[in-house]
């Protein structure tokens, strides 16, 4: 959440110039009225789920009756109409459901949408993984079910994990993996323990039972600590996520205390006859040039690579509240090993400066052509030099002989209508049109929905 504020101290002093694409925003959340906020939620924190009907669903993480966060989704207009119809699926209460929920949300053959929460469940506050299920008549309430409630058991330094930061994958099985914030190995000097990597089993055929499974327990330092990223799984099973600080990188908090820039790990499943997930981190950032904290979910292109950003780093001139230089993040490729390397090699496709985007929350997305497609959730063109209100970018690759990737900034963000802080990746339909949400901003100041058309 540091981040958010300080992007928005950023945002309060800049102005936005045109942008080239058309937007068109779907919703504005109510920041500003209690009454509004309390029926529809604010702030919606990340990547959207689209379903084959066009309807996208996300999640608030406050507001709604409880100040606990909402799930919701917005359909398509109706034949003839314009406007898109906002339905709140559930509403939580920061209790035994659940509160602050996480983006990230996943939705099985039924239709039910599953997803965690970093806070509430159990007397710990550690939050939960639970399931929605639809109703079967028109217009009833959707049915929210805990599937498994986290416990990181401060007493055992192997438990589970605690504070999930962002949702969920399925495979092709109906499994679902994730990642917590907090827990796991808890033997560090603080007893909080550097965040796991989780899978959970159903074990009927209704998805009413759940078997959890430990994947992996952060050992923070060089190992990595806080995921803080949803997962993405390839075809032979592996997992692959970023840890949002350890790693062997230099970075520091504001008190000069040791903290690590990151890392980009791999999971390979168990070798036949054993129970271990295999764990090798395939890069640790540096910071400065190599780019720092990603934030944001990889992208597995055709080739194997791994495409993500970082929030940090780069060589732009971004500074943090006690006017250090950061970085203003980076866009990067990491390739697998070739027959005669061992390890991954990255490569840095942008450094953003500001002008051109700053602080990337979200990752990437490309268009079939190669092209990626991403946001920044501050910088852009301004009048008051960096801190504007975020754009949406487009990188394409190099051309015979070139060896830079172009950068074209395809729409850039207005506090007062679109929003600012634009966080999680885009959506794009068949057509090419992009989804995706602000946190902040907009017509009623808390976050929007919005959809852009180049």
């Amino acid at each position: 959440m540091f981040n958010r504020k300080l992007n928005v101290l950023f945002s309060m002093i800049c102005f936005s110039l045109p942008s080239v694409a058309a937007e068109k925003t779907l919703f504005s959340f109510d920041w500003l009225s209690p009454f509004n906020a309390a029926q529809t939620g604010s702030n919606p924190n990340g990547t959207l789920l689209r379903d084959s009907n066009g309807a996208l669903y996300g999640t608030n993480m406050v507001g709604g009756e409880y100040y606990n966060g909402t799930v919701f989704k917005l359909s398509p207009p109706d034949p003839g109409q314009t406007d898109w119809k906002l339905s709140i699926l559930y509403t939580f209460t920061g209790g035994s459901d659940g509160g602050l929920p996480n983006p990230d949300l996943v939705m099985d053959s039924s239709g039910a949408l599953y997803g965690t929460t970093s806070g509430g469940g159990s007397w710990t506050d550690e939050g939960l993984v639970y399931k929605l299920t639809p109703p079967q008549q028109a217009g009833a309430q959707w049915k929210l079910t805990v599937i498994h409630y986290f416990d990181s058991n401060f007493l055992d330094p192997t438990g589970d994990g605690s504070n999930p930061g962002t949702g969920l994958v399925m495979d092709k099985n109906g499994a679902l993996y994730g990642t917590t914030d907090l827990g796991g190995d808890i033997s560090d000097p603080f007893g909080l323990g550097a965040g796991t990597v989780f899978k959970l089993t159903p074990t009927d055929a209704a998805k009413t039972k759940w078997d959890e499974t430990i994947l992996y327990r952060f050992k923070g330092g060089t190992d990595g600590a806080n995921p803080m990223t949803a997962l993405i799984l390839d075809e032979a099973g592996a997992i692959y996520g970023t840890t949002l600080y350890g790693g062997t990188g230099g970075c520091v908090d504001l008190l000069s205390s040791p903290l690590g820039c990151g890392t980009v790990f791999q999971l390979s499943p168990p070798a036949p006859g054993s129970s271990a997930w295999n764990k090798t981190t395939l890069h640790h950032f540096g910071g400065q040039s190599d780019g720092a904290m990603p934030q944001a979910r990889l992208m597995l292109g055709a080739s194997g690579s791994l495409y993500g950003t970082t929030f940090q780093g780069g060589s732009g001139g971004c500074t943090d509240m006690l006017l250090t230089v950061i970085g203003c993040g980076t866009v990067f490729e990491l390739k697998p090993p070739a027959a005669t390397q061992k390890g991954w090699t990255e490569t840095i496709l942008h450094t953003f400066t500001g002008p051109d985007g700053a602080f990337p929350q979200g990752g990437v997305v490309t268009d079939g052509s190669g092209a990626l497609f991403g946001t920044t959730s501050g910088g852009g063109p301004s009048s008051y030099g960096v801190g504007a209100f975020g754009v949406l970018y487009k990188l394409t690759p190099p051309g015979f002989g070139q060896t830079l990737w172009a950068h074209t900034d395809v729409y850039d963000f207005d506090i007062r209508d679109s929003g600012t802080e634009a966080i999680g990746q885009l959506v794009r339909d068949p057509q090419g049109h992009f989804f995706g949400v602000t946190y902040s901003g907009g017509a009623n100041y808390g976050g929007t929905v919005y959809e852009i058309v180049q």
